[in-house]
């Protein structure tokens, strides 16, 4: 004898099977409708289940990224102008370089595309059930300053090592204090073993010397970022003011 079905909402939302709960009455249809046996109805509401739960996480994952703005790898215009390497970005896509712990580093001048097409790595990585965190160099900074004084220092770089992507943005857009780039430094050095950096920049690596004027940390943040790492040069015009030629909302928000 079937229980009704109100005790089963009341069951339901006591065990959290919110899946289950928002699908049964259409499961339920289509079992009757299809002559379903017990088994396959039982696999039909536990995987609506493991989808919400699934889906649940790359909210939360999208939420705690800190994305600035809206974009996707679909959405990448692979035109010779941008110079992207389309080939390059489908292996980015398997997410290996994640499983190898290699960095990317993307080159480019002001308004070209660097931070969409961090952000839709990024974004991708994250539907994906894998962990982001997005910080401008800036916010990067202050965020690293402010957990000093409140004596969370340890605490926000395991944070940030916890990730399993991380992507500094606009890097080199000014000369870093003597702290700051031993900041930066302690936060790459954190995720040397075995974790992926992104980092967008104006500033060829040659030319890192310019913001952070200690050749030997220098040299220490370089090779750490460097050695192991797929370089991205974007060209062409900026993106910026360009709304009223018909651009998408994504690409204006390109950086």
């Amino acid at each position: 004898m079937s229980q009704p079905l109100n005790l089963t909402d009341q069951y339901l939302t006591e065990l959290s099977l919110k899946g289950i709960r928002e699908t049964l009455g259409l499961r339920i249809k289509e079992a009757l409708d299809s002559d379903l046996d017990y088994e396959g109805f039982m696999n039909l509401i536990l995987f609506d289940e493991v989808q919400h739960r699934k889906n649940l996480r790359r909210q939360r994952l999208l939420k705690a990224a800190g994305f600035r703005t809206q974009a996707s790898l679909e959405g990448i215009n692979y035109s010779k102008v941008r110079n992207f390497d389309k080939k390059t970005i489908q292996e980015l896509a398997t997410m290996r370089f994640i499983d190898d712990g290699i960095n990317v580093l993307i080159f480019g001048a002001t308004g070209v595309g660097k931070t969409y097409l961090a952000t839709a790595i990024g974004n991708h990585v994250c539907r994906s059930n894998r962990s982001v965190l997005f910080l401008k160099m800036n916010l990067l900074l202050e965020k690293i300053a402010l957990s000093r004084a409140e004596g969370t220092y340890l605490n926000f770089l395991k944070r940030i090592h916890a990730a399993d992507l991380l992507i500094v943005d606009d890097f080199g857009i000014k000369a870093l204090t003597e702290q700051q780039f031993q900041d930066f430094y302690d936060v790459l050095d954190e995720r040397e073993n075995g974790k992926s950096t992104i980092v967008t920049t104006q500033l060829p690596s040659e030319n890192w010397n310019e913001v952070i004027q200690d050749p030997l940390v220098c040299e220490a943040i370089s090779d750490r970022l460097t050695a192991r790492a797929f370089k991205i040069v974007v060209r062409g015009p900026s993106k910026r003011g360009e709304s009223a030629k018909g651009l998408t909302d994504q690409q204006e928000h390109e950086n």
